[in-house]
C-alpha cells in the first residue's frame, strides 16, 4: 500500500473557517472606519462651505445665507439684504444660474439651532450656534463632528458631554 498525500476535510474546513473569522472583523472594522472619515469628511466641508460664504460676503460686500437641512447645506447671495433666501429674478425659486451654492449630504444627519446663517457685508454674523453630525456608529470615533459658528471665528470639534450638556470641545 501506499500513502496518499492531501488534506483532509476536517482540516479544510478549520481553515475556511478561520478565514471567515477574520473576514468579519475585518469588516466590521471597515465600516468603522468608513464612518469616521465620513463624518469627518461631512464636517470639514460643511466648515469649508461656510469659511467661503463668510469670505464671500466679507470681499463682495453682499449678504451670504447658509440654510441648513437635515441633509444638505445651501449658500445663497442675498442682494437685498433682508436675510430671506429668495431668487434674484423675481420667481420666488431659487433655481438654475442664481448664485446658489447646494451640498447634500446623505448618509448621516445635520443638527443645529437656526437656520439660515447670515454672513452680513463685513463677513460676522450674529446667529451663534453649533452643527453637529450625528447618526453614526458610536465605535467610529471621528477627530471632529462638531462646527462651533460665532461671530467672528467659525471652529470645528468634537461634541463631549461635560456636565450633562453637550458642547463642541474645539480641536
Amino acid at each position: 500500500m501506499t500513502a496518499k498525500s492531501g488534506f483532509t476535510l476536517v482540516e479544510l474546513m478549520v481553515v475556511v473557517a478561520i478565514i471567515g473569522i477574520v473576514l468579519t472583523i475585518a469588516t466590521m472594522n471597515i465600516r468603522q472606519w468608513n464612518d469616521k472619515y465620513t463624518v469627518e469628511s461631512y464636517t470639514k466641508e460643511i466648515h469649508s462651505i461656510l469659511m467661503k460664504a463668510r469670505n464671500d460676503a466679507a470681499n463682495t460686500n453682499t449678504q451670504n445665507l447658509v440654510t441648513l437641512t437635515a441633509n444638505q447645506v445651501q449658500v445663497t447671495q442675498d442682494d437685498d439684504g433682508d436675510g430671506i433666501v429668495e431668487a434674484t429674478d423675481g420667481n420666488g425659486v431659487v433655481d438654475a444660474g442664481e448664485p446658489t451654492t447646494t451640498k447634500p449630504y446623505q448618509q448621516f444627519a445635520i443638527q443645529f439651532a437656526i437656520s439660515p446663517i447670515v454672513f452680513n457685508r463685513r463677513g460676522m454674523t450674529n446667529n451663534i450656534q453649533t452643527i453637529s453630525i450625528t447618526g453614526y456608529s458610536p465605535n467610529a470615533s471621528p477627530g471632529v463632528d462638531c462646527i462651533t459658528v460665532a461671530p467672528t471665528r467659525i471652529n470645528m470639534g468634537l461634541m463631549r458631554i461635560i456636565g450633562g450638556v453637550a458642547t463642541c470641545e474645539q480641536q
